[in-house]
């Protein structure tokens, strides 16, 4: 599997050779995968020991999956409109803050609260962010660079899940969350040395043909 996550990464790295916007976002999002692949395995327990039961936790995460319905077209539509990077650049900053915070609230009912707009502020952003790829993405290559994509992150997801149980012996559950925390905060700031200024292949194979005729 390691062998198979490297040989993913360095397609994937090849792949957006000269896109260098592409290989920020692939750096951040392993990075976030990463630190999802350590917290999966322990919210549902680590919400138990908080005093909720297995109907509020399945509601939480009902409200939790509703709500970004209501939230992304709102977000897709002004992104189009003001640009795509402030908004995956500070839901992603947000969010990785949530996340040691969760660890912070013993009571059940804000700890509830937390988790509701941590999934809230998370699932919306993601079809930002995955515009935000297209745009950078070559044309001809961009099917293959979301299918590397999501390949490559879901091999470092579950290398992830593997390691989770050795990671949450070492540093407890409580250091595994502000561990998890602190990776999606190094994934967020990566997101700063996006150039959103730079035109989309998409435009500027566009122009070069109306130069051509």
């Amino acid at each position: 599997m390691i062998r198979q996550g490297v040989r993913a990464v360095r397609e994937m790295y090849g792949l957006t050779k000269g896109l260098g916007n592409l290989r920020v976002m692939l750096g951040s999002g392993l990075v976030g995968m990463v630190a999802a692949g350590l917290l999966n395995p322990v919210m549902p327990l680590y919400l138990r020991s908080r005093g909720l039961g297995f109907q509020e936790i399945g509601l939480l995460y009902t409200v939790g999956s509703l709500l970004p319905i209501f939230v992304q077209p709102v977000l897709g539509a002004l992104s189009d409109r003001h640009g795509r990077k402030p908004f995956v650049v500070g839901l992603s900053l947000i969010t990785s803050l949530m996340v040691p915070a969760v660890a912070l609230v013993d009571d059940p009912k804000p700890l509830a609260a937390v988790m509701i707009l941590k999934m809230l502020l998370s699932r919306s952003a993601a079809p930002v962010s995955n515009a935000m790829v297209a745009d950078f993405a070559p044309t001809k290559q961009r099917a293959t660079i979301f299918a590397m994509l999501d390949a490559t992150s879901n091999l470092v997801f579950v290398a992830a899940l593997f390691a989770s149980s050795a990671v949450i012996r070492t540093l407890s559950v409580s250091g595994t969350f502000f561990l998890a925390g602190a990776l999606f905060l190094v994934g967020s700031l990566l997101l700063l040395a996006l150039d959103d200024s730079r035109a989309a292949p998409r435009a500027q194979a566009e122009a070069g043909g109306v130069r051509a005729g």
